[in-house]
């Protein structure tokens, strides 16, 4: 995917990676959807979203209606050892965003904003 078109695409959010970092900043406001039950396991973690492809709902909220965008961004950079040496390293990231209603834990309909990289 090119930069332009990365940069087009966009992404949904995977609850379960957001509200813990939402939570330690402070309380909420409105309550938290309720995550697809679709799940990837990373390291032995299973998270609430699925790799976006064609054909693929790239939105990780149930009961979801809005804009989802979507980036797949990969690359390389150098890391530089304690001895001096360096080596290359391959990176590949995931970003999603998401704007819209759902329909929260509480059972009633919010408008929020939500994002992960």
């Amino acid at each position: 995917m090119g930069g332009a078109a990365a940069a087009a695409a966009g992404a949904s959010l995977g609850s379960g990676l957001l509200w813990p970092a939402a939570a330690s900043a402070g309380m909420l406001s409105i309550a938290p959807p309720r995550p697809t039950p679709a799940t990837t396991t990373v390291g032995g973690v299973a998270f609430h979203f699925v790799p976006f492809g064609p054909g693929v709902d790239p939105s990780s909220i149930t009961d979801f209606k809005g804009f989802v965008g979507v980036a797949d961004v990969r690359g390389t950079g150098t890391a530089r050892n304690p001895d001096g040496s360096t080596e290359t390293l391959l990176f590949d990231t995931d970003m999603r965003f998401m704007q819209g209603t759902y329909v929260g834990l509480d059972g009633h309909v919010h408008e929020a904003t939500f994002g992960f990289v």
